[in-house]
Formats: structure tokens, C-alpha cells, sequence
């Protein structure tokens, strides 16, 4: 996977999200930061953005994603 395509993956479930990754290929560790978190507790954030992969982390095409998320 590309970054970007991880990048618009992520923009198109939240439109506003600023997204800030590192990484190549099948391993990521990206930075989210959207309104929509606020409110919500670290694991629903999270779950949100991991949601967004599920399929590409099943099929292997996505190997590892480490998330971290922050309100805007």
C-alpha cells in the first residue's frame, strides 16, 4: 500500500482528518487528528481509523498500523 492510498483510505471515512504517516509498503504509523474524535475515549479513536482497514489488515496487504489519535 502507498502512503497516500493509506492517507485517502483515512479521508474518505473522516473528511477533515490531518493525517502524518511514516512508513512504506505493509507497515505504517500514523497520526490522526479530527473532530471528530472529540468526546470520544483513545480506543473508540482508534477503532475508527483500524475499522477503516480491516479488510487490507485480513488480507495481509497491511501488515502493521500503529494509530495514534487526537482531537481537533
Amino acid at each position: 500500500m502507498s502512503p497516500e492510498t493509506v492517507q485517502n483510505m483515512i479521508q474518505s471515512v473522516i473528511p477533515d482528518a490531518d493525517v502524518s504517516m511514516e512508513g512504506q509498503d505493509c507497515n505504517f504509523s500514523i497520526t490522526v487528528k479530527s473532530a471528530e474524535f472529540a468526546g470520544k475515549s483513545r480506543i473508540q479513536c482508534h477503532r475508527m481509523v483500524n475499522d477503516i482497514f480491516k479488510a487490507q489488515i485480513a488480507s495481509g496487504e497491511l501488515h502493521a498500523l500503529s494509530i495514534k489519535t487526537a482531537a481537533k
